[in-house]
């Protein structure tokens, strides 16, 4: 978490402090700079870290793999303390490392109304969480490649909400960012949004589940090779062929 937060708020730091003087005129180069930072630091520390805890570094996504029966409910909270701990560690280390005021803290900007704040948030950590069910949990010939898929979306979630809610789709994010700026004004919003997007995520895979989306494109991961496996001291030949 720590790793993930450190650049991707640096990249927040820098890229505001590089475009200063294009910030009100045209803010887009800026924008762009922290969607990248955020997205492959995201891509980055699930890489280091999914042999280790699964790649966990977001309460939300937790809170949907616990609906969904992935994660027992010790897991989740022991997570999501630790996720909390390691995003407030971060954002106080930039803090103190970057000169400046610290930026990058959620807030609901003006023009923009509570219920659409909730309604961006929830919907793209809805996105987030069926990436992390389809690419990560459920195992596939992509599997391993499911730390760039997710964070190239949160690449693309923050490019679309970082004008409205400078973007959290995490908790733990929201909360380290607020201790460090004293922020807390919709605070509520950046937990109940991402928790409730989550939840809806959670009960759409386990509806694909029940009704056993695997066999709607059978042999999709399929390569056509043949498949030898030993049951019972027999060798058992499988054809894997797409129909």
């Amino acid at each position: 978490m720590f790793l993930f937060l450190f650049l991707s708020f640096g990249g927040v730091q820098s890229a505001l402090a590089t475009n200063a003087e294009q910030l009100v005129i045209n803010p887009s180069l800026a924008f762009l700079q922290i969607s990248l930072c955020f997205g492959f630091g995201l891509a980055i520390a699930i890489f280091f870290t999914y042999r280790i805890s699964g790649g966990a570094l977001n309460p939300a996504v937790n809170f949907g793999l616990m609906v969904s029966g992935i994660m027992d409910p010790f897991t989740f909270v022991a997570y999501t303390v630790a996720q909390v701990a390691g995003a407030t560690l971060a954002c106080t280390a930039v803090d103190f490392a970057f000169p400046g005021d610290f930026k990058g803290a959620n807030q609901v900007f003006a023009g923009v109304r509570l219920e659409q704040a909730f309604v961006i948030e929830s919907i793209l950590t809805a996105g987030l969480v069926l990436t992390v069910l389809f690419l990560a949990v459920e195992k596939s010939k992509i599997t391993f490649l499911a730390p760039l898929f997710i964070g190239i979306y949160v690449f693309v979630a923050h490019i679309i909400s970082i004008p409205y809610t400078n973007t959290s789709i995490n908790p733990a994010r929201s909360f380290g960012a607020a201790m460090v700026t004293g922020v807390w004004e919709n605070h509520d919003i950046f937990w109940s949004a991402p928790f409730a997007g989550a939840a809806c995520a959670a009960l759409i895979y386990k509806v694909f589940k029940i009704v056993g989306y695997e066999q709607l494109n059978a042999g999709q991961d399929s390569d056509g090779k043949v498949v030898v496996r030993r049951v019972s001291g027999e060798k058992v030949a499988k054809i894997n062929k797409e129909e």
